[in-house]
């Protein structure tokens, strides 16, 4: 487990008045979007290796799934597995999790960790096998479509009361009726889902449906920024803002 050094420790002769902050910090932003790891492997997300003779500190971190996107309740990652390194070893507190703590394109929890000399900064994601306790069941639910659905041979749009529940690949139940028919959800575009609907239906029909609540992650992103500045504890000053 790496230990983070306070920041205090980081000297620099300028400092911004307002945030403390040295006025030649840089600030550094990586990111990706990969296919979810197997089992066994990992990916680097993102990376970031600080020059000899800087500190720098970790600002923000973020992370996406395909399956969040789908339904921002996918919080859960059964089959993924997140951790940020320092030199190949857990940052503490960011050892190993599975959930989104903080989603990608939304404003993220600031945080203020302290980067070593020459540190390697790497964002993972590994792929794991699901715990057995986080296979809930399926969960029934059901809603309505406020506006009358004309059957077609190509998909449609429609927008249901509430998505919450339906992602791409639920089998949706629709109508009560002698009309009564399963679709299947090509693609959610919030606030709408698309599908093929070879019956006519009501306005205000009902669609119903069973919620798999730990959906399989199949596409991770992952995000890190922060500053990094020269030390001048190492009084080299021509290195200064290089």
């Amino acid at each position: 487990m790496r230990n983070v050094q306070p920041l205090t420790e980081c000297l620099s002769s300028e400092l911004c008045a307002k945030c403390a902050m040295p006025l030649d910090a840089r600030y550094f932003d990586s990111s990706s979007i990969a296919p979810a790891p197997d089992i066994g492997a990992e990916v680097v997300l993102a990376r970031f290796e600080l020059p000899a003779e800087y500190c720098g500190v970790l600002e923000y971190f973020s992370q996406w799934t395909d399956a969040w996107a789908s339904d921002p309740l996918q919080i859960q990652t059964p089959n993924v597995s997140w951790s940020i390194l320092a030199n190949r070893r857990p940052l503490d507190p960011y050892l190993p999790w599975q959930h989104i703590a903080n989603p990608w394109g939304y404003g993220s929890f600031s945080i203020l960790l302290r980067l070593e000399e020459s540190m390697t900064l790497e964002f993972i994601a590994r792929g794991v096998s699901p715990r057995v306790d986080s296979a809930l069941p399926e969960v029934p639910f059901s809603t309505t479509i406020p506006s009358a659905i004309t059957a077609g041979a190509l998909p449609q749009l429609v927008i249901p009361a509430s998505l919450s529940g339906i992602k791409s690949g639920s089998e949706l139940t629709v109508d009560t009726t002698t009309n009564k028919e399963v679709v299947t959800v090509i693609s959610v575009l919030p606030p709408s889902f698309a599908a093929v609907f070879q019956k006519n239906h009501n306005a205000g029909v009902t669609i119903s449906g069973l919620w798999d609540e730990t959906t399989k992650v199949t596409k991770v992103g992952g995000r890190l920024v922060g500053r990094y500045w020269y030390n001048a504890a190492y009084g080299d000053v021509v290195h200064r803002g290089r």
